[in-house]
């Protein structure tokens, strides 16, 4: 269902497989509507479909692990094939668990330069603003978030507990609604999977520093942190409508054959990702299937 005064049709995530090569496919969750109305493609990796092996197996995407370095780049080359975008023109972060965002605003190679130092210098976040670039952050129990606005540009979060606890979801939708001149009742919000409470055990003092910034809803259990309580109250704080907020709903700890987790795997594994690019010729998206596999 669309909503004319935003123009974005709500959000909705759905599990897929994308082509990348004659029959060679990767599963993904995206927003098929979205990239209908606005040309942005988005996704949430999972881990079939790359060629790392051992703990990374299979479609690792992060490089500060022990993986054969040919194999992730291969592995992010899958991805943006599979997305319809140019393996040249995705933008990376050396991501520190802080609430530091770069913007891409031009595609052109001295800017992509430009941008990737100092995104490498240490980022969180990726606002793309200009058509033609993608932008790839990597987790392992970390939240990915991905918002979109009206105009077709994007930003792609990494909220681990750092990252939530410095509110990088609000610095996110500002940055966004800048850069997009929208309000941030216009933005639609994906949320990947992430470690969820049931699984997120955390020391005393620092579920209290939760309770205490967030609401006791964001610690449910003794010393059990909710991240997606935390977000979602930072979200509706900005502006930001609930109806506007989609969530995989996987427990990255409690679903290890699909997605990577650094507790449950005890820190050796790849790195799954979250994925954004806008497709200026939408007839280029490939080949996709949704449904229950």
């Amino acid at each position: 269902m669309n909503d004319p005064t935003a123009g974005l049709p709500l959000p909705r995530l759905s599990r897929g497989r994308f082509t990348f090569a004659l029959g060679k496919t990767l599963t993904a969750w995206s927003d098929e509507s979205l990239f209908d109305a606005t040309g942005v493609r988005i996704a949430f990796t999972e881990r079939d479909g790359g060629v790392s092996t051992g703990f990374y197996s299979s479609l690792n995407l992060g490089s500060n692990v022990s993986d054969d370095p040919l194999a992730i780049e291969e592995n992010r080359r899958r991805v943006c094939v599979a997305m319809g975008a140019d393996p040249e023109k995705c933008v990376t972060a050396h991501q520190v668990h802080g609430t530091r965002i770069v913007e891409v605003a031009h595609a052109d190679p001295s800017a992509l330069s430009r941008v990737r130092s100092e995104a490498q210098n240490g980022a969180d976040g990726i606002v793309v603003s200009c058509g033609g670039t993608s932008a790839l952050l990597c987790y392992a129990d970390c939240m990915p978030i991905i918002l979109v606005s009206p105009a077709g540009k994007f930003a792609v979060l990494h909220s681990g507990w750092r990252g939530t606890m410095g509110h990088i979801c609000i610095k996110g939708a500002h940055d966004l609604s800048e850069v997009s001149r929208c309000t941030p009742d216009q933005l639609n919000v994906y949320i990947g999977p992430y470690i969820h409470s049931e699984c997120f055990e955390v020391s005393e003092e620092l579920a209290q520093r939760f309770s205490n910034e967030f609401g006791i809803d964001a610690t449910p259990a003794f010393r059990h942190v909710d991240l997606g309580v935390c977000v979602r109250h930072d979200l509706a704080s900005f502006g930001v409508r609930p109806d506007r907020i989609a969530d995989v709903d996987r427990c990255t700890s409690c679903y290890t054959d699909e997605f990577y987790s650094y507790r449950a795997q005890k820190g050796k594994c790849g790195r799954h990702g979250a994925f954004a690019c806008k497709i200026a010729d939408k007839s280029s998206k490939g080949n996709v299937s949704y449904g229950n596999f």
